[in-house]
C-alpha cells in the first residue's frame, strides 16, 4: 500500500509541474491591430506584460503602466511593470513598415529595457527591428512587433527582446 500512495504521490507531482509550466508565449496578448493598447515581449524568454506601479516613490508613468506619444512624427512607447521597462522610439514614423533600432540618441531610432537596476540600450552593431503593421493616424492607432538585444554600457551584459508586439492608441 505504502508503494501505491508514493507512486500516486509522484504521479501527482508530475502532473502538477507540467500544468504549473505554461509556455511564456501563450502569456503575450495576441498580436492585434485595432487599438486595444495591449503590449507584451520577452524579455530573455520571461513574459514581459505592462502592469500597475506598486506605488513606490520612484514612480516613472503616472502609474499608467503603457503610454505612447506621437509628436512632430516621433512614435514612442513606454511599457513598466514589476520594476522593468521596455520602451521604444522611432522618429520620422508616417506610415506601416520596417524600421532599424540603432544607437539611443534622441533623434534616433532605438529601444531600451530596464531590468532590475541595469539599463540596456539598443547599438546599431547588435540586430533589432520593429515591424509596423498599422499606423492610423486618423484612427490613431498603431500596431506591431519587435525584437531586440540591447547592452548596458557599463557591464557589458545583454539583454534580448523577442516575440514582442504591441497594439496602441496614439496620444
Amino acid at each position: 500500500m505504502n508503494q501505491f500512495l508514493t507512486g500516486l504521490l509522484l504521479f501527482a507531482l508530475l502532473v502538477a509541474t507540467v500544468s504549473c509550466k505554461k509556455d511564456e508565449i501563450d502569456v503575450l496578448p495576441k498580436a492585434t491591430a485595432k487599438g486595444k493598447n495591449t503590449f507584451g515581449c520577452l524579455i530573455d524568454g520571461k513574459a514581459f506584460l505592462p502592469k500597475k506601479s506598486d506605488g513606490s516613490i520612484f514612480q516613472l508613468t503616472r502609474d499608467e503602466p503603457l503610454f505612447t506619444w506621437y509628436v512632430k512624427r516621433t512614435f514612442d512607447v513606454l511599457a513598466t511593470g514589476g520594476g522593468q521597462r521596455v520602451f521604444i522610439r522611432l522618429p520620422n514614423t508616417i506610415r506601416a513598415g520596417t524600421y532599424t533600432l540603432a544607437d539611443a540618441r534622441p533623434d534616433a531610432a532605438y529601444g531600451s529595457c530596464l531590468v532590475g537596476s541595469l539599463e540596456y540600450y539598443t547599438t546599431s552593431s547588435l540586430a533589432s527591428q520593429v515591424i509596423i503593421s498599422r499606423f492610423d493616424t486618423a484612427a490613431k492607432i498603431a500596431a506591431g512587433t519587435f525584437e531586440f538585444t540591447a547592452r548596458n554600457y557599463q557591464s557589458g551584459k545583454t539583454v534580448t527582446i523577442t516575440e514582442g508586439r504591441f497594439d496602441v492608441r496614439l496620444n
